[in-house]
């Protein structure tokens, strides 16, 4: 599956939640999405059999201190079925937590704890 097909998925599944932001940066898909609903879309994209997104490679945090909602989470998804990459991003400041990921995928418990 090529990224021009997984951005019509993708813009299909803006349709069913909310995603705030669809981008792409050199062939690599970039969706935005509320820390509330951030565990639910990785479930999604994880099972559904269009996506397949089943390896997380690194979860990134950046720290912009001047900005109301001041810490930005990366998540980088790889699909190796359709050899695609995908970034989901969300926003949160110190007072709002993010949900864990842990249990959908193993290595996420470790680049949680380092974040």
């Amino acid at each position: 599956m090529n990224s021009q097909l997984i951005v019509k998925n993708i813009q299909s599944l803006s349709k069913m939640c909310p995603l705030e932001k669809i981008q792409m940066y050199d062939q690599e898909l970039v969706i935005g999405i509320k820390p509330s609903l951030l565990c639910d879309i990785l479930v999604f994209l994880k099972y559904h059999t269009l996506y397949q997104f089943n390896i997380l490679t690194c979860i990134t945090g950046v720290d912009y201190p001047n900005n109301k909602y001041r810490f930005k989470l990366v998540y980088d998804l790889l699909s190796i079925r359709y050899n695609t990459r995908l970034r989901v991003k969300t926003f949160t400041h110190e007072l709002f937590g993010v949900n864990s990921c842990a249990h959908l995928y193993f290595t996420a418990g470790w680049y949680e704890c380092e974040i």
